[in-house]
């Protein structure tokens, strides 16, 4: 015969051996801090890869952001500079003889490193947006739109070093050309022989191709020469045709007759730059094109060390808007997005079973 325990409010119970149903089972315990933690908040749609990590861990990809961002600032600010260099430089040259063929590279450069720019100083308004206390769904949204920029900014840049190396290995006839007029040019235009000699000098160079070329062009005024010395069969060419690391005296008129004059012999002692301008233009074009590829190739680097650490910190912030510092673990993912519903409701545990006294 059952024992009736009489139930009355403020007094214990007496214990009872619980029947053998009730010890094969076991009642659910409540979940720990930890799982409440654990519990997630937001469900990934094939999210690759997808894991739980720490509000410490989020200060750490707080700090490696920022450090990336000061460093691709400082290197962007580097490259812009360098494109304004090759502009002045290089791309004064070509564009004496070939208007416009200079300023292809440094633009090349500095479009994308100044889109990253701008895009980078973006970036730091907004992680310091993110950290704010209220929520802040909009701005979650801009940096998703920031981090889709940069990728398609990325992908623009490895189109743009092709294009570099396209351009560089091209024959350009036109710089060819270009090099020829001003050379026809040269006895007429003032402007056209100050070009000329500053190409020729900078780099050491005769003509365009060969330093022949300038036999059959009257590059001086013929007025000011006597007949017989305008034939032009021996070899004459500007002063600016002198190499500089010749040892022997400049010999730039009559060039391929033997001269007691310095003991002069074309086929020992030849004075000027037996180089081409254009073969010396290309290979300048050449060593500056690759230049640019690597530090574009660098730069994407950094980016994409950028882009990873902010997506991270984007998708720890989107389950609630906003960070609650150690109460919880942040589901962060690098691809795939959040599945529709974004926040999941949290499943308490079962109430352990009532002991059969309570039900007499």
């Amino acid at each position: 015969m059952r024992k009736k325990v009489k139930i009355e409010f403020g007094k214990i119970l007496p214990r009872t051996k619980p029947s053998r149903s009730q010890e094969t089972e076991t009642p659910s315990e409540p979940a720990s801090g930890d799982e409440e933690k654990s519990a997630k908040l937001v469900a990934v749609k094939c999210g690759r890869p997808e894991f739980d990590i720490t509000f410490r861990t989020i200060k750490l990809l707080t700090a490696m952001s920022l450090s990336l961002i000061i460093l691709c600032i400082l290197f962007s600010l580097k490259l812009f500079a360098s494109s304004i260099g090759i502009r002045k430089h290089l791309g004064q040259y070509i564009n004496m003889v070939s208007e416009g063929d200079g300023s292809k590279l440094p633009v090349l450069q500095a479009i994308p490193v100044l889109c990253f720019f701008l895009v980078d100083v973006a970036f730091v308004f907004f992680i310091f947006k993110i950290f704010d206390r209220k929520k802040q769904n909009k701005f979650n949204w801009f940096l998703y739109i920031l981090l889709m920029m940069s990728v398609a900014l990325i992908c623009i840049t490895f189109i743009l070093l092709i294009v570099v190396l396209s351009h560089v290995y091209s024959e350009n006839e036109g710089l060819h050309n270009g090099i020829v007029e001003a050379m026809n040019n040269y006895s007429g235009n003032s402007l056209y022989k100050k070009r000329i000699d500053r190409l020729q000098i900078e780099f050491q160079c005769c003509g365009s191709k060969k330093y022949d070329e300038w036999y059959n062009i009257k590059w001086y005024d013929t007025s000011l020469v006597k007949k017989a010395a305008t034939d032009n069969t021996q070899g004459n060419t500007p002063f600016s045709c002198c190499s500089i690391s010749s040892i022997f005296p400049c010999i730039h008129h009559n060039i391929e007759t033997t001269g007691k004059a310095y003991l002069y012999t074309p086929e020992q002692n030849l004075s000027i730059s037996t180089k081409g301008c254009y073969d010396g233009l290309r290979k300048k074009t050449k060593e500056v094109g690759w230049s640019i590829v690597g530090n574009l190739v660098l730069f994407i680097i950094l980016q994409v060390a950028l882009v990873i650490c902010l997506r991270f910190l984007q998708t720890a912030h989107y389950a609630k808007n906003r960070f609650e510092g150690h109460s919880r673990l942040y589901t962060v993912w690098l691809f795939g997005c959040a599945s529709a519903g974004k926040n999941l409701t949290v499943v308490p545990p079962e109430p352990p079973p009532v002991p059969e006294e309570l039900m007499s």
